[in-house]
């Protein structure tokens, strides 16, 4: 928006790119190295900002900086697309629970920390293509939220490591409240609730203002005086005080410790109980009545899901130790040494290290890497996702790829049963020997056995079922398919209605 030139405008050309018409963060530097680096570093330790920035050394670090950004957008967006197809997947009804609840509301986190990642990256860098109007409200929306993003993150792993540490570690409680329908809100509001208290402070840090520059005398590139819109740190943010005892030791120990010995204690009192787990699915339960090897099996169903479920948790730690171990070392370097790089920045120097630059610039890399990941550690970790991912890719196949295997596949409908795998004999479906059919997983034919409880066990049962279910049919394998999981070979699927 052009205005009227006033004394209070900035009218230096030497500021001004006259090949590219765009603003330059600093006068060209012409210095000699050797003179530079003689007249950087003063007897306390501080340098001086302006002429370190002029250092071949800094001038590296631009582009490293520059290389960071890109990989952050290209992440980024790879990440955006992973977290949407995780939250479709996960948002299907086979996989309703409130473990998966918790991951939806992490997925969303991660997507919108992604997002802000994205534009902090093209504002570092690429400050041209940041529009001018997310710039105003960059003290509203883009700043506090890129740290909320951050923290709820954080808050929902814990809240996730917590659900599982019942399930696994306090059964007996677990199944008394599993059945509340609600109940992932009450992991997922106050994981909200306590990233945004933590954060509260974060929309006074910063604003917006606006300069005038008249460059109608230095060239072709502007007719006459416009405002110049950037972003400054308040008076809080400044303040030697707030720095110390909020954004630095609050933010290390509500961010980095205290989140990091929480899940360490869940995770460790989780494989105890998951090795304690693993020996009991193992022993045999061969003697047993037949009424309590059914119950055996439902509980045993029931365990193998949550070991399943917990193995996908412990993946999604693991990943989050390596990806905010550097954050959490870099913040408490900075926190140990917040005093002396404070007095320096009051002397108007600086004394933040090249080296703590690069470290800080990787690890908003890693954030992002941590934040785009959840789709690869949710495929390979959790067997019923990666079912159910494998049904929801197939609706997109072309019908001809999907028709490959359908002459192999049949499905059987019968009232009143539940999802029962029958072992087909020499003589076809109706004359075969029975064979039980294990639980692998945790998808919707393992629900429905769950649920039902209804398994063969004898020669009877398979008779009585096979007279039921007379009307064999081919199965369908498109999407509306959602009646069963078709069996391949030597099997045949009988789904309840």
């Amino acid at each position: 928006m052009s205005i009227s030139p006033s004394a209070h405008c900035i009218t230096d050309c030497s500021i001004l790119n006259q090949t590219t018409c765009q603003l330059v963060s600093r006068r060209p530097m012409t210095l000699d190295q050797d003179k530079i680096y003689s007249q950087l570093w003063s007897q306390d330790g501080c340098y001086n900002s302006t002429l370190f920035q002029a250092t071949e050394g800094y001038k590296v670090y631009e582009k490293f900086s520059v290389l960071m950004s890109v990989m952050m957008i290209i992440l980024g967006l790879l990440g955006l697309c992973g977290n949407m197809f995780s939250i479709a997947v996960l948002a299907r009804k086979e996989m309703r629970n409130c473990f998966n609840h918790i991951l939806i509301a992490i997925n969303i986190c991660d997507s919108l920390h992604l997002v802000f990642a994205i534009m902090d990256a093209v504002r570092n860098s690429f400050g041209d293509f940041y529009p001018v109007q997310l710039l105003q409200i960059f003290p509203y929306i883009h700043y506090p939220f890129y740290r909320i993003s951050l923290c709820a993150s954080i808050y929902l792993i814990i809240s996730v490591a917590i659900e599982r540490y019942l399930a696994v570690c306090q059964p007996h409680h677990y199944r008394e409240v599993q059945s509340d329908s609600c109940r992932s809100l009450l992991y997922i509001l106050p994981s909200l609730a306590v990233a945004l208290v933590v954060n509260s402070s974060r929309f006074l840090e910063t604003e917006t203002d606006k300069i005038c520059i008249d460059f109608s005398k230095c060239g072709p590139c502007y007719d006459g005086a416009v405002w110049a819109y950037y972003v400054k740190p308040t008076k809080l943010r400044m303040d030697k005080q707030y720095i110390i005892y909020y954004h630095t030791w609050t933010w290390v120990v509500s961010t980095g410790l205290v989140p990091f010995i929480i899940l360490m204690f869940l995770n460790l009192r989780i494989l105890i109980s998951l090795k304690r787990l693993r020996s009991r699915l193992n022993v045999s339960c061969s003697g047993v009545n037949p009424d309590k090897a059914k119950m055996r099996e439902r509980r045993v169903t029931q365990q193998s899901r949550d070991l399943n479920l917990a193995i996908v948790l412990i993946s999604t730690v693991i990943m989050f130790f390596f990806c905010h171990l550097p954050r959490l070392v870099t913040s408490i370097y900075e926190a140990a040494n917040i005093h002396s790089i404070l007095d320096c920045r009051e002397k108007g120097q600086d004394k933040t290290p090249l080296w703590f630059m690069y470290v800080t610039a990787a690890v908003q890399l890693l954030m992002v890497v941590n934040a785009s990941l959840n789709l690869p550690i949710y495929f390979f970790a959790g067997k019923s996702f990666r079912e159910t991912s494998m049904q929801l890719i197939r609706c997109f196949l072309p019908p001809f790829i999907i028709r490959v295997d359908e002459d192999n596949n049949i499905g059987w409908r019968c009232f009143n049963c539940g999802t029962i795998n029958l072992s087909i004999g020499a003589g076809g479906a109706g004359g075969g020997t029975a064979g039980h059919a294990g639980h692998e997983g945790g998808g919707s034919d393992d629900r429905s056995l769950e649920e039902f409880g209804q398994t063969s066990h004898s020669q009877q049962d398979q008779n009585e079922l096979s007279s039921i279910c007379v009307q064999p049919r081919p199965v369908i394998t498109s999407c509306e398919q959602q009646e069963g999981i078709p069996v391949t070979g030597r099997e045949v699927l009988v789904t309840s209605l």
